[in-house]
């Protein structure tokens, strides 16, 4: 049996042949490292924008 193509996959098709295959740990990184270059526009948080989002959302002091 020959291995899929994984960049060439669609990342949808990609995801569903991960759910069915949960050993492939090659298709698993290819799948990771296509998501993050999809999403590279996120920037991550300050500790203060993560103190405040956690307050916002459970109401409490964060500490």
């Amino acid at each position: 049996m020959t291995q899929p193509n994984f960049q060439q996959m669609p990342l949808e098709q990609l995801r569903v042949y991960i759910l069915e295959h949960r050993n492939d740990d090659e298709a698993f990184h290819v799948y990771i490292d296509r998501k993050r270059a999809q999403s590279s526009n996120h920037v991550p948080m300050t500790i203060e924008q993560a103190e405040a989002e956690l307050q916002r959302r459970f109401g409490q002091q964060a500490s």
